[in-house]
């Protein structure tokens, strides 16, 4: 499970610190809580300790993890093709995993259609909050500041819309 002190990451937002457990007193039911506190410290949230998995509460990345999903990230480009609405959803659905890759999928495709000036105002709002809980991630991680965290993702985005489909997949085949 998880320690105190210890970041974690909660996919509706973003990078948490446990800060400690406690006991609530629910329905005349005593439940044992993780008591977590938002990066930016603006938002204190508990979740029961047997809801962390089904909520979706995960361990952040390993710097090696990091490094390789980073080199990983690439746009969609059958997304690309969809009309926005139905990006839109299909882009919530991945958001909502809290899954970094999924994220980063999510993060690169709209990246690339930024570039090519075709994002929504809504997709644009959706990259940015996800662009932030990946810089925290990343700041973590790597002991950044999130300036330098911005630009270690805002470098990897640019790279991964530069590459070919078919350098992704030899660069990713290589690394196996």
């Amino acid at each position: 499970m998880f320690n105190l002190g210890e970041h974690v990451f909660y996919p509706k937002g973003g990078v948490f610190l446990i800060e400690k457990q406690s006991q609530k007193h629910v329905c005349g039911l005593n439940i044992k809580c993780f008591d977590l506190v938002s990066f930016d410290g603006k938002t204190t949230i508990s979740i029961p300790e047997n809801n962390v998995d089904r909520v979706g509460v995960r361990s952040l990345l390993t710097p090696k993890e990091l490094e390789c999903a980073l080199g990983s990230f690439k746009p969609d480009h059958k997304l690309t093709k969809l009309h926005h609405k139905n990006r839109k959803s299909r882009f919530e659905v991945l958001r909502q995993t809290g899954n970094f890759d999924d994220m980063g999928l999510v993060v690169t495709t709209i990246h690339n259609l930024i570039h090519k000036t075709k994002a929504t105002f809504e997709e644009k709002r959706m990259y940015d909050q996800i662009r932030k809980r990946l810089v925290d991630e990343i700041s973590v991680v790597n002991a950044l500041d999130s300036d330098k965290a911005n630009e270690l993702l805002g470098n990897s985005l640019d790279e991964a819309i530069q590459r070919s489909p078919k350098e992704t997949v030899e660069a990713v085949a290589s690394e196996s």
